[in-house]
């Protein structure tokens, strides 16, 4: 699966980006309120429930995973990883937008917002006095879903909102996340997809008892109060998935896949009728049904063990008391019978997805379709990799696989470029996948796959965060561990004869085929009902809170990287070595850095693009990537406009024959004519379909808005000199690359020493001069660069310019970041979304310059629905201008003091960070400097600093929709300039058939 396709992925979990929210007195499911059932009705329950089986880590398993059950019926998974001073904590329930009322789509998700408002006792001053005021939203709610009449709507509406300040009136609204902000407790979070709803939580490893009572208390006495203000956030995010063309084309491919089934009929975020009426009972009814423990399970992954946690989780959690479970609503999966097509329109990229459905998680087929789909595309070497790409027949293909509970699915996709016609490119990868049912690959190229996966799997368990994600799977499909480890040792099994046979089982004729035209979207959007802001009261502290914050616990002590203990340094003839050791396993890692990019050498990005796609030498470029990919070795290069860098990673016993490829492929590249022609004529697609990408218009015009000339989207070649381009400058450029100065940082098992004896590239090393400092576009007063687009969201960027500041300076800008956008309890987010539901997203940080001579800045960012984008800027410069909160800046601190206590710095990023304070001139690691200062740091002294970025004219990136986002209101914020896109990119004129409709706009 490609780097392209993460985007699928990422709109199939479709979650909650943040989440809160709890319940209110008749609707909250209270355990009181549930019969204790009788312990042999109890077992009978627990039998019937599905449950994987408990037992100790199996012998061959490379996580250790031991699986318990509490008495009530949880399931607890534990993977035991010492590497730093926490976990990783979920808590997974076995239901999701699948598990939806066909009349209430989006519930589930919205469900999972409201989890985080707190109970009875965390979140409000008197539940009591709140209790009226929430049965009567529960009423007015159910009012609202039996009328259609626009006039009762709204008086409804209005008593809604007045109610909702009736609750606030005693309501903690961000006390969750502050409670955990100031334990330590970090990476709070919730995700929602088609079978589950996730929890998550990165828990400093003294603060188990804290973590496991406040999640007992969240699932045993849910409040949902500030429900009125909590579904502004899931309208921003229904609008974010309407502009979003990646998540309309994998809903359009789900429900052409599953017809009459939830899979297909509903979506994750829910159908905007559906959202113009929150199912409120429906929401409390989906709770007492699906959130019970036998239909829940613990997962923890890092620094905790049994003996630690399972005392701990039983007094907190095992209070919850099981039912019986339902059957969720029938569905039939019943393969669709031929071909079905739907179109998305969309401005940007056209492309092509085709899909078939599979098999479930647990079926036998699983690991064949896996190393199927890592044959079709590897990002190297696979069919669609050589076939499509390397070619140049279009700009970029790929494939992905998905198993779920009750089916999946594979899909292939490939982007068009100019000329190119939809039935074309369906054409060319229905060939491709023909290819692959005959058989068209080698036993050689599965065993590379099983290598290459072996490989990943191996970098992957250095992570909690992987680990969780693999136990949690494991439950939500209903896989017993020893399955999981099972599966695992079937996919290095799988043969050339599994494969042919699993897709000459499944790719037949009948299959889903989208196809995103270029085009404007018709704009849908939901309308928002009038809302009075909800005050946030940060001095408001509940009972239940000030207990869990004075609990004692075990204080944990930093760490703080040491040369010679932590990393090493060498001199290596080309620059500068910094390496680290890797003590887990037996991969590495090298990066070479050049200060060196297309500012400098205009065609230089260029080409290494087109090294990525050419041989070397007699090496073909399918046989070159074949080779490193046999070898487990990955190389990626990267470029922008200040700095260029390759990557190689792999297997330590092949790393000198792999650093001998790379160096013969940059020295002895083929570079071929006709593909040369292929590849120029793919980025000159590429790049017109960015100019119509609301997307990557933001990424612009934001770097316009800020930098202005210096925008690095101005220095890129234009498309004359990509067509322009000839194979003998490329070559020289290629061949010469490795001969610069650079700084190499290696990470692996070896020693500093025995690497610096073979990682050495290039030779006779030209110095090359430092980058010219950072600089930001200076404006007299507040100025807005405007770019229209047919969007329901308006994406905005924002800077606060300043010249260079001193290193005394830098503690002070690190505890204004985390003050104003650290997290979901800072103030930009607290203030714009969890009071007033403007936004789904606002950020905030000082930006200090990664050199002492560049320029700094305070940097912004929100995204939200257009009719509110006046309305969002304006709260914005507000917040940014208000004095200091002296509660709120001390949960700031309580934070930053705890996240340096335990958290610890991954081996495979310390060699980056030790570059980063080189370049700021830090001889040693500077943390307990700043930690000190921040300690002793005054808020007069931090309002000072503060202040004088307040008062710097704002400089602000808008791209949105000219007839939704009020410019009139805009101008009385700040000068408008409009800025077509043509401005914002150094392309210049498009060949013949290719200029853009937004050049022109």
């Amino acid at each position: 699966m490609s780097t392209t396709v993460s985007r699928l992925f990422g709109a199939f979990v479709l979650s909650a980006v943040a989440c809160k929210t709890a319940a209110n007195a008749p609707s909250t499911p209270p355990a009181a309120a549930i019969a204790t059932p009788p312990a042999g009705d109890r077992d009978a329950i627990l039998t019937a429930s599905d449950l994987p089986p408990t037992h100790a880590a199996l012998p061959d398993d490379p996580l250790a995973v031991s699986v318990h059950r509490l008495s009530n019926g949880i399931t607890v998974y534990i993977s035991t990883d010492r590497q730093k001073p926490r976990f990783d904590a979920w808590i997974a329930v076995r239901a999701g937008s699948r598990h939806d009322p066909a009349a209430s789509t989006g519930l589930a998700h919205y469900l999972e917002h409201m989890l985080f408002k707190g109970t009875d006792e965390l979140g409000t001053l008197d539940h009591a006095a709140e209790a009226p005021h929430l049965a009567r939203i529960e009423e007015l709610y159910r009012e609202l879903r039996a009328t259609q009449d626009p006039e009762q709507r709204r008086k409804i509406f209005a008593e809604l909102d007045l109610a909702n300040q009736k609750v606030a009136v005693s309501a903690i609204p961000n006390e969750f996340d502050r409670v955990y902000a100031e334990l330590g407790i970090a990476g709070l979070n919730a995700f929602t997809s088609f079978d589950q709803t996730v929890y998550v939580a990165d828990v400093p490893s003294n603060r188990i008892d804290a973590w496991a009572d406040v999640e007992g208390e969240r699932f045993s006495d849910p409040v949902f109060r500030l429900f009125f203000t909590e579904m502004e956030a899931v309208y921003e995010e229904k609008n974010l998935s309407l502009d979003n063309p990646w998540v309309r084309t994998f809903y359009a491919t789900t429900k052409n896949l599953f017809p009459r089934h939830p899979y297909g009929t509903q979506t994750t975020i829910g159908e905007i009728e559906h959202l113009k009426v929150p199912a409120y009972r429906d929401m409390v009814d989906y709770f007492n049904r699906w959130y019970v423990p036998n239909n829940m399970a613990v997962v923890l992954a890092g620094d905790i063990d049994a003996a630690t946690a399972l005392p701990r989780l039983e007094a907190a959690l095992g209070k919850l008391e099981p039912k019986p479970l339902e059957a969720p609503q029938p569905g039939s999966l019943a393969p669709i019978g031929a071909r079905v097509q739907t179109e998305v329109v969309a401005e940007g990229e056209q492309e092509v997805m085709l899909a078939w459905q599979t098999a479930s998680a647990a079926d036998a087929d699983e690991p064949a379709l896996t190393v199927m789909d890592w044959l079709m595309d590897n990002s190297t070497s696979g069919l669609l990799n050589v076939e499509l790409e390397l070619s140049q027949k279009v700009p970029s293909a790929s494939s992905s696989t998905l198993s779920l509970r009750e089916s999946g699915w594979f899909s292939v996709r490939a982007q068009l470029r100019d000329g190119q016609t939809h039935a074309e490119v369906e054409a060319l990868l229905l060939a491709v996948v023909e290819k692959l049912k005959r058989g068209e690959f080698t036993p050689a190229d599965v065993a590379a796959i099983v290598l290459n996966q072996e490989i990943g799997d191996k970098r992957a368990r250095e992570s909690n965060d992987f680990r969780a994600h693999k136990m949690t799977d494991a439950f939500i499909t209903h896989r017993p561990w020893a399955d999981v480890v099972a599966r695992d040792r079937k996919i290095r099994a799988v043969t050339r004869e599994d494969v042919i046979r699993v897709a000459n089982k499944y790719l037949g004729a009948n299959y889903s085929a989208v196809h995103r035209r270029a085009g404007k979207p018709e704009v849908a959007k939901i309308d928002k009902p009038s809302m009075t802001p909800v005050e946030l009261h940060p001095e408001r502290r509940s009972p239940f809170a000030d207990a869990l914050l004075k609990r004692p616990a075990q204080q944990l002590e930093p760490e703080w990287l040491i040369e010679g203990t932590h990393y090493k340094r060498g001199e290596l003839a080309g620059g500068p070595l910094v390496a680290v050791s890797n003590g887990r396993n037996d991969l590495f890692s090298l990066t070479y850095r050049f200060e060196r990019g297309h500012k400098r050498d205009r065609l230089l990005c260029h080409a290494l693009d087109v090294v990525e796609q050419s041989g070397a030498g007699e090496l073909t470029a399918e046989a070159l990537k074949k080779q490193l990919f046999a070898l487990g070795t990955s190389v990626s290069f990267s470029c922008d406009a200040q700095q260029s860098e390759i990557t190689v990673e792999g297997v330590d016993a092949t790393m000198e024959q792999s650093l001998a490829l790379v160096e013969r492929w940059l020295r002895e590249v083929k570079i071929d004519k006709a593909v040369l022609r292929g590849i120029a004529d793919n980025v000159i697609s590429t790049r017109r379909d960015a100019m119509e990408d609301p997307d990557e218009l933001a990424g612009a015009l934001a770097d316009y808005a800020i930098h202005g000339k210096d925008s690095e989207y101005l220095h890129a070649p234009t498309n004359a000199q990509i067509a322009a381009a000839k194979p003998e400058a490329l070559t020289k450029l290629a061949r010469e690359f490795l001969d610069y100065q650079h700084k190499t940082f290696y990470f692996g098992p070896r020693s500093a020493s025995d690497a610096a004896k073979v990682i050495g590239l290039g030779k006779g090393h030209r110095k090359l001069p430092l980058r010219s400092p950072v600089v930001y576009r200076k404006v007299p007063k507040p100025t807005l660069y405007f770019t229209h687009r047919d969007v329901a969201k308006s994406t905005i960027a924002v800077a606060l310019p300043s010249a260079a500041l001193t290193r005394e300076q830098r503690p002070a800008a690190r505890l204004l970041s985390e003050y104003l956008g650290g997290g979901m309890n800072t103030l930009l987010f607290q203030e714009m979304r969890e009071s007033r539901g403007l936004v789904y997203y606002a950020w905030g940080v000082l930006l200090a310059g990664p050199r002492p001579s560049d320029a700094w800045a305070l940097r912004g960012g929100l995204g939200t629905q257009s009719d509110k984008t006046s309305e969002a800027l304006k709260v914005f410069f507000e917040l940014l201008g208000r004095p200091l909160d002296a509660v709120r800046l001390g949960s700031t601190r309580a934070a930053i003091e705890q996240e340096y206590r335990s958290s610890r710095v991954d081996p495979r990023a310390s060699g980056m960070l030790v570059h980063a304070w080189d370049e700021l001139g830090e001889k040693t690691d500077p943390r307990p400097w700043v930690w000190q200062t921040i300690g002793g740091m005054t808020q007069e002294q931090l309002q000072g600093f503060a202040s004088g970025f307040a008062a710097v004219p704002p400089i602000v990136g808008l791209v949105g929709n000219r007839e939704r986002v009020d410019l009139e209101a805009l101008k009385k914020i700040a000068d408008v300039v409009e800025v077509a896109p043509s401005a914002l990119f150094s392309y210049g004129s498009f060949p013949k058939g290719q200029a853009t409709a937004a050049a022109a706009r």
